[in-house]
């Protein structure tokens, strides 16, 4: 039998690695996701959070083994998974930037929205804003204790009385959207499970004995949260809340703690915003790798000056920005477009296991691609017709840039 492939290891320890991938998580999920999960499962998105944990679990033991989709599936497969992740950072960039706006500077959120990718660009570009261990225990610990002020705030008063006007919006035939959403709270994760060469790197072993403590963390975080968010809103007006930490604290009596809500969501919206940016880039260089994006930007990149890449893609963004339209929208695309790209990603690591004969291994990735491909399936058809559309655009503008039909 093989032995599972090895990768250089480093100092950073098993606590430091669960900080940077926690680190990854909580700026996302916690001020994005409980919302549009709530808007059709209601209280069932409690029982959609271990599903989803599940899924990011089997894509994380997955994505730890460097399996290559295009090595191991082909050249297509390989176009679809990278346009799926592509477009997913780009739809999660702008709802980040976008709620970054609606909780920090409410009355106008969409120059602030702009601000926050500003920065976020140059800060890129500059290499002033690197994602480190000592950064992250910072960022997760702030956001931290943010959600934990929120969750105790929630819970420790009465909720007001629900307004009859709302219509109940439990509804347990979504669960699975609910889960499907959810999954996107634990993305992020490859900076654990597959970091980049500019990014903290620690040994094969100690990614693996991390995986299940980041998500089990991760899962209890979220959870406590949404428990305490549908405790205080209740599932009708989570669902319509654009800021519902914000909202929650507002109804518990507890307005006093609104600056600190904003000032945890803004930190943790803005970290995940150049994290997201920063992944952009890289796909779009390791793309002109392949000589598959515009000529002029394949020279650029293949030169090793990635700050132009860095401005493309916050101009793809900052276009992208005014035509969003609803954040459930946008974020049902995102958790479509990721869970098709984790579905190969899930392939290619069986096919590499399947010959390397590691068998409960290669049973991780077969499960974590069905999951996948459920979770994907789903989601609203209109949202299934958009991402077919996309993937099918964006693999073919590859093929035709490249000239590789095959």
């Amino acid at each position: 039998m093989l032995e599972p492939r090895q990768h250089a290891n480093t100092k950073t320890r098993l606590p430091g690695v669960v900080v940077l991938g926690l680190g990854a998580m909580i700026g996302l999920g916690p001020f994005l996701l409980l919302a549009p999960a709530a808007a059709g499962a209601g209280m069932w998105l409690l029982a959609g959070l271990p599903i989803a944990a599940l899924a990011a679990l089997c894509a994380m033991y997955s994505t730890s083994e460097r399996s290559s989709i295009r090595e191991h599936m082909g050249r297509w497969p390989g176009r679809v998974a990278g346009t799926g992740r592509f477009v997913a950072l780009g739809c999660l960039a702008v709802v980040l930037a976008a709620t970054f706006g609606q909780y920090v500077a409410p009355e106008q959120p969409r120059v602030a929205a702009f601000a926050v990718l500003a920065v976020a660009v140059i800060g890129n570009a500059s290499g002033v804003l690197r994602w480190r261990t000592g950064l992250a225990w910072l960022i997760g610990g702030v956001v931290l204790v943010v959600l934990v002020l929120v969750i105790a705030a929630c819970l420790a008063v009465p909720p007001p009385p629900a307004p009859s006007a709302l219509p109940s919006s439990s509804d347990p035939r979504s669960l699975m959207t609910a889960a499907a959403i959810l999954f996107l709270g634990f993305a992020g994760f490859e900076r654990v499970t597959a970091p980049a060469k500019d990014e903290p790197q620690h040994g094969w072993r100690t990614t693996r004995r991390s995986i299940p403590v980041i998500v089990a963390s991760a899962t209890v975080l979220y959870g406590a949260l949404a428990i305490a968010l549908l405790h205080q809103l209740g599932p009708a007006r989570l669902a319509l809340s654009p800021t519902p930490l914000r909202d929650a604290v507002i109804a518990a009596d507890g307005a006093v703690m609104v600056p600190f809500v904003e000032f945890g969501a803004g930190v943790g919206l803005a970290s995940c915003l150049v994290l997201v940016l920063a992944a952009m880039r890289r796909m779009v260089v390791e793309a002109a790798i392949e000589r598959e994006v515009a000529t002029s930007l394949a020279t650029i990149a293949r030169a090793g000056r990635t700050w132009p890449v860095d401005l493309v893609v916050g101009g793809f963004v900052a276009l992208a920005l005014p035509l969003l339209g609803t954040t459930t929208d946008a974020v049902h695309l995102a958790a479509c477009c990721v869970l098709v790209h984790y579905a190969f990603a899930n392939a290619a690591t069986r096919v590499e296991l399947v010959e390397q004969e590691r068998t409960w291994p290669m049973r991780t990735a077969c499960f974590g691609l069905g999951i996948s491909v459920m979770l994907a399936m789903s989601l609203p058809p209109m949202t299934l017709l958009t991402t077919l559309g996309v993937l099918a655009a964006g693999s073919c503008a590859g093929a035709l840039i490249s000239h590789r039909w095959r």
